[in-house]
């Protein structure tokens, strides 16, 4: 009697197991899903993000007084920076000591002469535009939905207006 009792239960036991594994492939399975979907729409948001880029916002630096270190000289401009965004603006403001550096120390390395061609070729604007844009790089971040329904924004510097731009050399 004791054998005809064991085996309906290790069937039971065997059910029990199989319903389990079914279970936890179920629920791995689930899991899988969403992280790929998640994935995916990140990358489709990625890909999407708009390309229209539209002025929003404008951010001045006060004047930038700098005196190259190649010769006897001084350069001084004043800089209006286009955003896209407010969070853009707000985040150049609490990092203006670190731009202030970047773009002082760019612009000292410089004699008078090639400044002043830079300058008036635009190629000193897309500089310190492009730093500009290294400096906000991935670091304002936008809060997104668990699934990644949300898309992307890009923060950038839309344009960078140099202004006042006197560079004379000293003796």
């Amino acid at each position: 009697m004791s054998d005809e009792e064991r085996k309906p239960s290790s069937t039971v036991i065997k059910y029990l197991l199989i319903a389990i594994a079914f279970l936890a492939t179920m629920v791995c399975s689930a899991v899988v899903s969403i992280f790929v979907y998640k994935t995916i729409m990140e990358k489709k948001s990625e890909a999407t993000v708009d390309q229209e880029i539209v002025t929003k916002e404008n951010i001045a630096f006060d004047e930038f007084t700098i005196y190259p270190l190649a010769e006897k000289g001084m350069v001084k401009f004043k800089i209006n920076a286009e955003v896209n965004d407010v969070k853009v603006k707000d985040y150049l403001d609490k990092k203006k000591p670190a731009v202030r550096d970047i773009i002082t120390r760019g612009v000292m390395m410089f004699k008078i002469e090639e400044i002043k061609k830079i300058y008036q070729n635009e190629d000193l604007h897309k500089s310190i535009q492009k730093e500009l844009n290294l400096i906000i790089g991935d670091n304002i971040k936008v809060e997104s939905s668990f699934l990644g329904g949300q898309k992307k924004k890009k923060f950038l510097v839309v344009k960078v207006n140099v202004y006042d731009f006197s560079a004379m050399t000293m003796e």
